[in-house]
């Protein structure tokens, strides 16, 4: 598992780094842990590090009147399907991000 940053630091170092920059700055207001629920790989438990990444997104919300219009035009078998779980979906449908990646 690759732990670095990309300027090849470790990541858990760099948070110290950082905590030491913002003390040299004197923009640190409070430095302190907090223990809380973290993702770990199931297979060698490890923190799991996420980083953000570029992301292509389908802008979903510019065009859901008009999908729900649509849908009320579609001849659905079963019928349930149109005000159901489909329809449900579309009403509430948000912009959707097509760019996924997943660390295995």
């Amino acid at each position: 598992m690759n732990l670095l940053c990309n300027n090849g630091i470790y990541v858990f170092d760099f948070n110290n780094m950082v905590i030491d920059e913002l003390k040299a700055r004197k923009d640190a207001i409070h430095i302190g842990t907090i223990d809380h629920s973290y993702p770990h790989c199931w297979r060698c438990d490890t923190p799991l590090i996420y980083r953000g990444i570029s992301a292509w997104y389908v802008a979903v919300e510019k065009i859901r009147d008009k999908m729900v219009a649509n849908n009320q035009k579609m001849n659905w078998v079963p019928s349930v399907i149109k005000e159901g779980r489909f329809g449900k979906w579309l009403e509430n449908a948000r912009d959707w991000n097509i760019s996924r990646n997943r660390y295995w």
